[in-house]
């Protein structure tokens, strides 16, 4: 009777006991710190180049400078309309003149659109808060007068009985708030949708909405 000959496939030998899944999982999960570790040294590489570039580092800076002041202080795009397409162009310029690697001139005219785009996306998303906020008011404002004859003489007579609070018009530092006024009985709402002018503005004697400045 003749002995039976041992496999010396890596795969076989497993198999006499093991399942085909397990096995692959197995084989993965021996190169898996290496190649975790040979991205993370690449990953550390590139942030630690970029980050030597003082033109990148200045890019960052002023973004992270016109971000706050258009997202978390107006709630607009008036600072990176104005500055993100002098800035793309002037990138650009930079690229032709100085003429680095493809990767460094990509990410030098990438800051800017990506500036830019962000705040777009942010002032479309705060327009439609204030657009859904001020309709809940002036339904608001509506149910009260149908109740009491008059409209609100501020808007604190809603809550809680009518909104359980006021709403802002949008999520910034400033021009935020929703401005009401009855100026004997002819009340208006108030939101600026451009800071400091672009003011939209709801007559409740009209029913309609109309722009000012």
């Amino acid at each position: 009777m003749g002995r039976v000959r041992a496999s010396t496939h890596p795969f076989r030998d497993y198999a006499y006991g093991h399942d085909f899944k397990e096995w692959l999982v197995m084989q993965d999960s021996k190169h898996q710190p290496a190649e975790r570790a040979q991205n993370e040294v690449w990953l550390t590489i590139l942030v630690r180049y970029v980050w030597c570039q003082r033109g990148i580092r200045v890019s960052i800076g002023g973004a992270c400078l016109v971000l706050a002041w258009d997202v978390a202080f107006t709630g607009s795009f008036v600072l990176s309309f104005l500055v993100c397409p002098i800035w793309f162009l002037v990138s650009i310029l930079k690229n032709a003149i100085r003429r680095p690697g493809w990767g460094l001139a990509i990410l030098r005219i990438a800051v800017p659109a990506l500036t830019l785009g962000l705040v777009l996306a942010n002032n479309a998303v705060q327009l439609r808060v204030a657009e859904a906020n001020a309709a809940r008011i002036v339904a608001a404002c509506e149910e009260f007068h149908a109740a009491n004859g008059t409209f609100p003489k501020t808007l604190d007579e809603l809550v809680p009985r009518y909104m359980p609070s006021i709403p802002r018009a949008k999520y910034c530092l400033d021009y935020g708030e929703f401005l009401y006024l009855n100026l004997d009985g002819h009340p208006l709402l108030v939101w600026c949708v451009v800071p400091p002018f672009n003011r939209r503005i709801y007559d409740f004697d009209e029913r309609r909405w109309n722009y000012i400045d």
